[in-house]
C-alpha cells in the first residue's frame, strides 16, 4: 500500500475531473494535509467536503487563477506555510477545447498555453523555492496522449500546448535533481472527466475495451508521488489502455 502519511501536497485544478480524482486518491492513502486550488469556487469547496466527510481530512481550499505570476507565487507560499511544507505538487488544472484548425484564434491560443504551460512553470517555480530549501520535493506534470499523436477532436493549441509539458518536465527535473526535487509526469489517455464529456470517445478504440476513469490516473500520480518512486525523475507515465505504445 501506499502510504503518504505526513506528507503535504498541492493540487491545482482540485476542484473536479483528474485534479478531484487525485486530491481523493490522496486522502485515501492518509496523506497528512492537502491544498486544492482552482478558480471554479463552488465545486472546489463541494470536492474538499466530499473529501472531509470520507476521510475525516479538512482540506485547504484556494481559489486561484494560475494564469497570474502573483497570484501563483502567493498561492504557494499560503499552501507552504498553512501546511508547514510543501513535499508534493500535481498541476492538473488545464483546458482544451474541441474544434478545428481555423477555429483557433491568437487569444484563444494565448489562453490555452497561460494556462497549460505558463501557469504550470510559474506554479513550479515556486514550488521550487520551497522545495530547494528542503532539500526535498515531488512534482508530478498532466500532460496528454494528444502530446504525441496530435489529439483527435481538439484544437490543435492543446495538443501543442501539453507537448510542451513534456519538455518543460524534463528540463525540471534536470534542474531540481541537485536538491532532491524529482519532476515526472502522467500523460493520460481516453479519460472519462466533465472536460472530455462531449468528445465522444469509442471504448472500442481502446485496447484494453473501456475509456479510463479518474482513478486509472490518479493511481500513477500516486506512485511518482509515493517513494517507491524516489528513483524516478525526468520520465512520463502514459495511461491510456494501450491506444497508444510508445
Amino acid at each position: 500500500m501506499f502510504i503518504l502519511e505526513g506528507k503535504t501536497a498541492l493540487i491545482t485544478g482540485g476542484a473536479g475531473g483528474i485534479g478531484a480524482a487525485c486530491a481523493k486518491m490522496f486522502a485515501r492513502h492518509r496523506i497528512g494535509a492537502l491544498t486544492l486550488t482552482d478558480v471554479r469556487k463552488e465545486n472546489l469547496l463541494r470536492t474538499a467536503g466530499e473529501i472531509e466527510k470520507e476521510w475525516g481530512l479538512a482540506c485547504i481550499c484556494i481559489d486561484a487563477d494560475i494564469r497570474k505570476e502573483e497570484a501563483d507565487a502567493a498561492m504557494v507560499a499560503e499552501a507552504a506555510d498553512r501546511m508547514g511544507r510543501l513535499d508534493i505538487l500535481v498541476n492538473c488544472a488545464g483546458i482544451s477545447r474541441m474544434g478545428r484548425l481555423y477555429d483557433v484564434t491568437g487569444e484563444q491560443w494565448d489562453f490555452t498555453f497561460d494556462i497549460n504551460v505558463k501557469g504550470l512553470f510559474f506554479v513550479c517555480r515556486e514550488a521550487f523555492r520551497i522545495m530547494e530549501k528542503q532539500k526535498n520535493g515531488c512534482i508530478i506534470n498532466l500532460a496528454s496522449q494528444a502530446a504525441r499523436g496530435g489529439g483527435i477532436v481538439v484544437t490543435p493549441d492543446y495538443p501543442s500546448s501539453k507537448a510542451a509539458v513534456l519538455t518543460l518536465t524534463k528540463s525540471l527535473a534536470k534542474s531540481g535533481a541537485p536538491a532532491g526535487i524529482r519532476v515526472n509526469t502522467v500523460s493520460p489517455g481516453l479519460i472519462a472527466t466533465e472536460m472530455t464529456a462531449t468528445f465522444g470517445y469509442d471504448p472500442a478504440s481502446v485496447p484494453l475495451g473501456r475509456i479510463g476513469k479518474g482513478d486509472d490516473v490518479a493511481g500513477a500520480v500516486l506512485f511518482l508521488a509515493s517513494d517507491y518512486a524516489s528513483y524516478i525523475t525526468g520520465a512520463c507515465i502514459d495511461v491510456n489502455g494501450g491506444i497508444a505504445m510508445i
